[in-house]
């Protein structure tokens, strides 16, 4: 059975690392004060139990240096009224510094539990590999009442001369949508992983990726209404639908009234020209979701 709690922890864990990679500071509350809005339990004992060390001299020394650690007091602004609160970048640093105490006194422990080789079966298991970090460049784009999430094998944007993009201009035109799409978030791709570097580069797994996708394209949504979103390429179908595994042409529901559209990649189409004949059929049959928007 999964832990709410440790569920809750990962998630906050990944949603600090990726505003960390975005430059954007971040305040969790430190306790609850007479008349103030209600915190979450977990963020007030903010403790992870994975980065607890053995040694109580270390630990008491990792807790004290959490817990010394205080909001700057010339800062009022960012944060709310009646807390407490304390940096996430100096948590995490002090939790990192932790880790390398936690190294040193596990193959100890274990040394004194059980003096007998290690079994294969045990091997095996601290040998399996951990699941790969996705990688992927996707550009987001809004077409009419569409939007049109493409992948991007080079990880460059798109050029105007570009051949997948004047495919994916003759498309738009094909669907009755203009052939002039807006380039959304200033032409900037989405791209995975995010973090580089660090301890928590690791954690950047493909349930990560697909909550940031889905994050951002509800972000796109919320500024203006979307009947559908246009999913090109394997990365976009993988990332964007809340299944892993989408068929081609099928259309999947992504909130409220908005559906997600999965094809083939643009240059697998170049590639193979018949697909353009499956696309022109699926098409045919969902292009009323946008054709009914755009008439009225």
């Amino acid at each position: 059975m999964i832990n709410p709690m440790s569920l809750m922890h990962d998630q906050e864990v990944r949603r600090q690392a990726m505003l960390q990679a975005m430059q954007l500071e971040v305040w969790l509350p430190r306790q609850q004060l007479v008349n103030a809005a209600a915190s979450r339990e977990y963020l007030l004992q903010w403790q992870p139990e994975d980065c607890v060390v053995v040694e109580p001299s270390a630990a008491a020394q990792s807790r004290a240096k959490v817990t010394a650690t205080a909001a700057p007091s010339h800062n009022p602004v960012t944060r709310p009224r009646g807390e407490v609160y304390v940096s996430v970048h100096e948590k995490l640093a002090a939790l990192q510094a932790a880790q390398p105490a936690k190294a040193a006194v596990k193959p100890m422990v274990a040394a004194v539990a059980d003096p007998t080789p290690a079994t294969p079966a045990v091997e095996a298991t601290e040998l399996a590999p951990a699941e790969p970090i996705p990688r992927f460049a996707l550009q987001l784009l809004r077409a009419d009442n569409c939007l049109v999430l493409v992948d991007l094998p080079t990880g460059e944007p798109f050029q105007s001369r570009d051949p997948d993009y004047q495919l994916l201009k003759d498309m738009l035109r094909a669907a009755g949508l203009t052939d002039k799409p807006s380039f959304m978030r200033q032409g900037t791709p989405i791209t995975w992983p995010l973090l580089l570097t660090g301890n928590l580069m690791h954690e950047q797994n493909a349930t990560a990726a697909r909550a940031c996708v889905r994050d951002l394209l509800s972000v796109e949504l919320q500024s203006a209404p979307t009947a559908c979103i246009w999913l090109l390429g394997k990365q976009a179908v993988r990332f964007a639908n809340a299944i892993d595994e989408a068929p081609l042409y099928s259309l999947q529901d992504f909130s409220g009234a908005t559906q997600v559209w999965s094809l083939p990649g643009l240059e697998q189409v170049l590639e193979q020209p018949l697909l353009k004949r499956d696309i022109w059929r699926s098409m045919c049959a969902v292009r009323s979701l946008w054709q009914v928007e755009n008439d009225g």
